[in-house]
């Protein structure tokens, strides 16, 4: 059984209808007559809307009305399968008072009084600011300013719908199924995660937050998730989408991850209903017994130590999948009582598998340091650095220590207290363990070659 919204839309359009003196049909199919529907969703706000309905054209050249599609829809990637289209349209002139009154200027209304019933016939003539009409007496071409009657009107007319549809005029190919693909927006879907730290390992769930705003809702749609950058013109107006994640644990990944041309691709292993303004949440992945490693990592523009948990997405440790960009969020276990408390949170680029995640999770409350340069001369043309960092841990357990400080010009180190890695041409790295309840001295020194070289020439 059609809704009501069907039944009108077959009144006003299933009749024959004349376009330019050629005598046509007009058919309408709605969201009942869909077969199948799948969504493809991207990380920009925006998704693809890939449906198969039932229509049963004849032979004939035919208007079809295609109703219920997205409010949001990019009419310029409509792609169709099934028929032959001449020419479309895409009407959104939905019903409300003013646009339903402006229909009927120059037509016949009638005024019903509201105690007698009795109506009078007249022609709409305009209509005010506040939505006041301008009447004409049918008989008596008197005209109505301001009347308390009741206006009522004929029939509703033909062109106005009560929800945007795709209007198409074919060339008569009979057909039985069509099939109609289009990019929409509307459409956003977000990762995030959750993490346990344990001794030495770490539990890792992820979670697709898929919201729906496009203006339509999809029942019993397969649903894949696409992240990456997919490269769109962007509009200046384009909205900025910053939200806030929430989520919680689950039992086993929902959906199947793949690699899709040079994106990575989730695809929900059940079919889903996702409604008009609703935000759903899905497991996408998940990892247990995760080797990690913490340890501080010094600013040396700050007073206080970055906590960082490091670990990689690797198959061997418990991951080994490709991670979308998100927001992670760390919890930890009071042994005292039992309860997971939260540690802190990060943000994530789009990770591959076999890749080293790093998270800063908040400032360490019991390591200190300070680092300063400590002496500067020169001799023999070159000019000595030296620079000292000194780290306290007040921890009743032992620290490991990173700090990255940077080197100018054509350096050479002279001695150094610590051993180091050189990152760059310009940057050292220090890792060290710095014992309970103690205090650890890091130096260096290097020279810069300021010699002048002479070339004599002959």
């Amino acid at each position: 059984m059609r809704d009501a919204l069907s039944v009108l839309l077959y009144l006003l359009f299933d009749t024959i209808n004349i376009n330019g003196g050629v005598f046509f049909m007009a058919k309408i199919t709605t969201c009942e007559d869909t077969k199948e529907i799948a969504l493809t969703i991207y990380n920009g706000g925006f998704g693809a809307v890939k449906e198969r309905r039932t229509v049963h054209l004849e032979n004939g050249v035919t208007e079809l009305i295609y109703a219920d599609v997205s409010q949001k829809i990019e009419t310029d990637s409509l792609i169709v399968d099934g028929i032959n289209i001449l020419e479309f349209n895409y009407d959104f002139d939905l019903v409300d008072r003013d646009k339903l009154l402006r229909k009927y200027i120059d037509k016949a209304v009638y005024l019903k009084d509201r105690k007698t019933g009795d109506k009078k016939n007249c022609r709409l003539l305009s209509i005010e600011c506040g939505g006041r009409c301008v009447l004409e007496d049918s008989e008596t071409k008197e005209i109505y300013l301001d009347t308390q009657a009741e206006l009522v009107l004929p029939s509703l007319p033909s062109g106005l719908i009560v929800k945007p549809a795709l209007v198409w005029k074919t060339d008569g190919k009979a057909a039985e199924d069509v099939l109609v693909s289009y990019l929409s927006g509307g459409f956003t879907w977000t990762a995030n995660y959750v993490v346990e730290l344990k001794d030495g390992t770490l539990n890792l769930i992820g979670w697709a937050e898929i919201e729906n705003k496009c203006g339509m809702s999809f029942e019993n749609a397969k649903v894949k998730l696409i992240a990456g950058e997919v490269n769109r013109i962007k509009d200046e107006d384009d909205e900025i989408d910053s939200r806030y994640y929430v989520c919680e644990s689950a039992a086993a990944p929902q959906a199947e991850e793949k690699a899709f041309f040079d994106y990575h691709m989730y695809t929900l292993n059940q079919r889903t209903t996702l409604k008009d303004n609703q935000s759903k949440q899905i497991c996408i992945l998940s990892g247990n017994q995760i080797p990690y490693k913490q340890y501080y990592k010094l600013d040396l523009h700050e007073e206080k130590a970055d906590v960082i948990v490091e670990f990689i997405n690797r198959k061997d440790d418990g991951l080994g999948i490709a991670m979308p960009k998100g927001k992670i969020k760390l919890y930890k276990e009071d042994e005292a009582d039992g309860s997971l408390e939260f540690i802190g949170e990060d943000h994530i680029e789009h990770t591959a598998k076999d890749e080293t995640l790093k998270l800063s999770i908040g400032k360490a409350f019991d390591i200190a340091f300070e680092y300063s340069e400590v002496d500067r001369k020169k001799a023999a043309g070159f000019e000595h650095y030296t620079y000292e960092c000194i780290i306290r841990n007040h921890k009743n357990t032992e620290a490991e220590i990173s700090f990255e400080p940077y080197v100018w010009g054509i350096w050479e180190m002279v001695k150094s207290s610590h051993e180091f890695i050189k990152k760059t041409a310009t940057q050292l790295e220090y890792r060290l363990s710095v014992p309970a309840d103690s205090e650890v001295l890091v130096r260096f020194e290097y020279k810069i070659d300021r010699r002048t070289e002479v070339i004599v020439k002959k």
